[in-house]
């Protein structure tokens, strides 16, 4: 696999920094690389790779800040070695999937919170802590929703 390891928990990730695509030397499962080169700059993300079980294939996940973190110094200490387990204290695992506004029928692609990916023992309490999209892009109304970050209006 490519990029540095963080270890989180019992689980070895590799870990992408701002601009570095994902790349792994086996298939990653449900791997979009369009939709990886639209993220791979985002300011609130980075992506991970994560086995989370042996023989399972690997699957890329999201780190997602709401609190302001400075990403571009943690993508530093990621690679000198130095991060520590404070620098991840405001992420939550998130997953992209396809949801729909009720109110207006509008479908997004998103990076959802993910409650099945236990990374951080305290995830539950991240997950209260953190901020949400809740409104809808398409009608601004609200959206109930464990939208961390919307991604693109489904095309099809």
């Amino acid at each position: 696999m490519g990029g540095p390891t963080v270890r989180f928990r019992k689980w070895e990730t590799q870990y992408f920094p701002a601009g570095e695509l994902v790349r792994a030397d086996e298939p990653i499962s449900d791997f979009d690389e369009l939709e990886d080169r639209l993220l791979a700059d985002h300011p609130r993300m980075r992506r991970i790779l994560i086995r989370l079980l042996p023989g399972w294939p690997l699957i890329r996940y999201y780190l997602h800040w709401s609190d302001g973190t400075d990403l571009v110094s943690l993508d530093r200490r990621v690679a000198a070695g130095t991060a520590t387990e404070e620098d991840f204290a405001g992420a939550v695992v998130g997953e992209p999937h396809y949801i729909s506004h009720p109110a207006c029928g509008a479908k997004f692609r998103v990076i959802e919170w993910d409650v099945a990916v236990p990374l951080f023992s305290n995830g539950v309490e991240r997950s209260r802590a953190h901020s949400y999209c809740n409104e809808c892009p398409a009608c601004g109304g609200h959206f109930e929703t464990n939208a961390l970050e919307f991604i693109t209006p489904e095309t099809s």
